[in-house]
């Protein structure tokens, strides 16, 4: 079975121990694939062009979901099943680590995508409407806003994990800058 993955999620290589595959650019061109494991939402952009093909779509927002795409494709049987669950606890721990950064945080906070809430959801924050307001950069208009969080979201010089690390840090942290200038 040829098994095609997008650039975006070459890691997931690494993660399941696929040693035989290739990157590939699916969502815009015809590939030579049995197999793709491309970015969730985009199944049916990648099936006209490549109608033979199965495809899996990655769930990667949070560490939770990076570790269902992985029990998923276990199940599939795509890669090496002692290294992918090797990689199980490696995100399991690395979620862990940073979730004991929030113990102190005693914060309230407003998520304005689901996208965000599903990460704040994660971390165990508290959502109210009066919240610390969190927004994606796609969202931001530019104009400076008071008790606002902007979440840069397409950091592609990090890699697949790094970014979901990213994103729960940077929450984390805006929230801590944010309650020191307050206090």
């Amino acid at each position: 079975m040829k098994i095609g993955i997008t650039k975006m999620y070459k890691e997931i290589a690494d993660l399941i121990g696929l040693e035989d595959y290739e990157i590939v650019n699916p969502y815009d061109n015809k590939v030579n694939c049995d197999f793709l494991i491309i970015s969730k939402g985009y199944k049916e952009r990648v099936k006209k062009l490549n109608p033979n093909a199965e495809i899996f779509e990655v769930k990667s927002v949070t560490f939770k979901d990076l570790i269902e795409s992985l029990e998923e494709l276990k199940k599939l049987g795509i890669g090496d099943e002692e290294k992918i669950n090797n990689s199980i606890e490696f995100l399991k721990n690395k979620e862990r680590e940073i979730k004991k950064l929030t113990k102190d945080l005693n914060v309230k906070v407003n998520p304005k995508t689901e996208f965000v809430k599903k990460v704040v959801e994660d971390l165990g924050l508290k959502i109210s409407d009066d919240g610390i307001l969190i927004i994606p950069d796609y969202l931001f208009n530019g104009k400076d806003i008071e008790n606002v969080i902007i979440l840069k979201t397409h950091n592609y010089d990090l890699g697949l994990v790094e970014r979901i690390e990213d994103r729960y840090l940077q929450i984390i942290n805006g929230l801590r800058d944010f309650y020191e200038r307050t206090h």
